[in-house]
Parts: structure tokens; C-alpha cells; sequence
């Protein structure tokens, strides 16, 4: 990780007429000896102007090499960190890593949400959602049950790096479908708060589907019936070795509630896309624009992601894509990736899944 900086070098009025020449030579040597010292590392691009020299750094995919999917990016303060589903590197018996950095581009390993398995699950830690609230931090995820059922359940922590404390089990079904899973929290400015899931086993559907659970004032109970917003329903959501909707992440942009989500099959032709909707209980209208990141030469399968606010404005999106495999089995991993995305109007573009170096967020 770097502490990557702007420095602004300001000349002093030629009171002692230094040559202009030897000036900005000296600009020049200062400011690489100052981008030296931040640490800045990848490419770093030099610029002398009337008066002022600025250093600007590079990044390249992916940001952080090792497996880290359906990677969800919290934003506090000045710091960012990511969480992601349990991987193989991690400390034996510890579930769900954790990342810290400053700029989006350059992370650090610093922690697990919990360092043993919450007692109420055998296993499947999947998809771990953070958000702050009233001091307060708190971690939806995905477990398996005793009886083989995917459940969505609740920990907090007073801090972003954790140690996280398992709350409750939120649900696991109900008499429309079972299997809940990939959880993501809202909390609309009214205060109320939901969590947004996709369902394995709908009863009405060949399909998962993405629903959307009202919470409770603790963030950690359910508070009214589960409400089913939409299914598989475009032709890239389907394949031969895969078709769902899953990985549902809510974000309010003007008055226009934006529920991003992947389909596909997981390991193969894994693709983003999103919903539109004037309330976050729906409905929600697909754009006939999606998918909006998808495969390209060198990335397979991108999807799992979240939308940041990067350290100096602009709109960000956190996923992860496959280096290798396509899949586990064939040596793959699901790394670290970000790329900047943008709302036209009501429209929303993602520039990626980008694989050369390109200007730090």
C-alpha cells in the first residue's frame, strides 16, 4: 500500500532572477525526490507547469492478486477497507478477509471478520456485506445451516477491522422459497432498512430470484414478509452451465434507487448488470443496456461487485474476475479489481474490466 500524493510546488517571484531553465530542472528534482518519499509505487508520471509541478500515479488490474471474491468495499473516513468471501489463503479455521487502503488501488491484508466458524453453521461463508451505523459495524454474510440450507445472519463489531461477534441468523426461507443468500443492507435516509438477498430455491420459479427483506430498527430482524423483485429475464443471465441473478448491491443515486447485480454461471461468463427502481421495495425495471461489465481478452467471468466513492469524487466499482480457469478446478483465481463508473443521466457505464495501467481513482 502507498500513501499516493498530489504535491503542488509552488516557485518563489524571481526576486533573485534565477534562470528559468535551472528553475523548473530544480522543480523537476524535487518532485521526483517527493513522489520517492510518498512511496508511490507502479508508474508515476511527472508534469512541470508555470509555477507548479504534479505527480500522478498509475494502477493496473487486478489490485490485489490473490483470490478475493464477491468483494464488498466499505468507505471510512479517509481509509477504505474490503471484505470478501472466505478463500484457502487465510489462517486455518478463519473466515472472511480483510483489506485496508487509502487509494482504492494498492491493499493490504490486515484482519479476518471472525477467527472461527459462528457455531451455527458447517460451512459455504460466502458474500460478506459491512456497512456503518451509529457507531456501529455490521457484517451481513452467508452460511450453511445443519440441515444443508443457505441462511443470511448478522455480526457486529465496533470497529471496521473487527473482531466481528456473530449476532443471529436473519433468515433462511420461507413458504415462497428457501436458500438466502449473498445479503446486502440499505438504510434509506427515512431510516428504515432493508436487506437485499437472492433466493436459491424460489417455489414459483425454475430460477433464483432477488428479493428484498424490510429489517427491523436493529438492523438484525427481519420486520415484514419477504418481497420477490425480479428473476432471470435477459438473454446473458442464461448459459449452458449456469443461469441466476445473485450478488444484488443497492445504491441511491438522486431520486433513483440502482440495485446492481451479477448472472451467469459463476466460473464461466459471469456478467453485471442492474435494476431501476423509485422505491427500494420496487418494482424495479431492468435496463435494456446491461450487461454492463462483462468478459473481455485476459478477464473471465466478472461480476460480485460494489459501488465506492473513490478518494477524490467519482463513482467506483469494486468486483472480482477470473486470472486463470476459468474456474477452481482449473486453477483459477477471483481477484481484486476496480473500475471507474459513471451515470449519463439515468444511464450507468462501467469503463472495464480494464487490464492496462490507467490514472489512480
Amino acid at each position: 500500500m502507498s500513501n499516493d500524493k498530489e504535491y503542488v510546488i509552488t516557485m518563489p517571484r524571481e526576486r533573485h532572477h534565477m534562470p528559468r531553465r535551472l528553475a523548473a530542472l530544480l522543480l523537476v528534482a524535487f518532485a521526483c525526490v517527493a513522489a520517492a518519499m510518498s512511496g508511490v509505487t507502479g508508474a508515476t508520471t511527472v508534469r512541470a507547469r508555470a509555477g507548479a509541478v504534479t505527480t500522478v500515479g498509475t494502477y493496473r488490474n487486478p489490485v490485489f492478486a490473490r483470490d478475493f471474491p464477491d468483494p464488498n468495499v466499505l468507505k471510512v473516513g479517509a481509509d477504505y477497507y474490503a471484505y470478501a468471501t472466505t478463500t484457502g489463503w487465510e489462517p486455518t479455521g478463519h473466515h472472511f478477509p480483510i483489506l485496508h487502503s487509502r487509494d482504492l488501488a494498492h491493499w493490504n491484508y490486515v484482519a479476518d471478520a471472525f477467527a472461527s466458524a459462528p457455531a451455527w453453521g458447517v460451512g459455504d461463508w460466502w458474500a460478506p456485506d459491512v456497512i456503518a451505523y451509529k457507531g456501529v459495524y455490521y457484517m451481513y454474510y452467508v452460511g450453511k445451516n445443519q440441515a444443508g440450507t443457505h441462511c443470511v445472519a448478522v455480526a457486529t463489531a465496533a470497529r471496521p477491522v473487527g473482531p466481528f461477534t456473530p449476532r443471529r441468523v436473519i433468515g433462511c426461507g420461507d413458504a415462497k422459497g428457501i436458500g438466502y443468500i449473498d445479503p446486502a443492507p440499505l438504510v434509506a435516509a427515512d431510516g428504515k432498512a432493508y436487506l437485499y438477498v437472492s433466493v436459491d430455491n424460489p417455489f414459483d420459479s425454475p430460477y433464483p430470484d432477488i428479493s428484498v427483506l424490510p429489517l427491523a430498527g436493529d438492523l438484525m430482524r427481519q420486520s415484514k414478509p419477504r418481497k420477490a423483485l425480479f428473476s432471470v429475464s435477459q438473454a446473458w443471465e442464461h448459459s449452458n452451465v449456469g443461469t441466476t441473478v445473485e450478488g444484488p448491491f443497492m445504491v441511491k443515486h438522486g431520486a433513483t434507487y440502482d440495485l446492481f447485480y451479477s448472472g451467469n454461471s459463476w466460473q464461466h461468463d459471469y456478467a453485471m448488470g442492474y435494476a431501476t427502481s423509485s422505491s427500494p421495495m420496487g418494482p424495479f425495471t431492468k435496463c435494456r443496456c446491461n450487461p454492463i461489465l462483462h468478459d473481455v481478452k485476459g478477464v473471465t467471468g466478472p461480476g460480485g461487485g460494489s459501488v465506492i466513492r473513490g478518494p477524490h469524487g467519482g463513482w467506483w466499482l469494486a468486483y472480482h474476475g477470473w486470472t486463470g480457469g476459468p474456474g477452481y478446478d482449473f486453477g483459477g483465481v477471483r481477484n481484486l479489481r476496480i473500475d471507474p463508473l459513471t451515470w449519463t443521466g439515468a444511464t450507468v457505464s462501467v469503463r472495464g474490466p480494464t487490464t492496462a495501467s490507467e490514472p489512480l481513482p
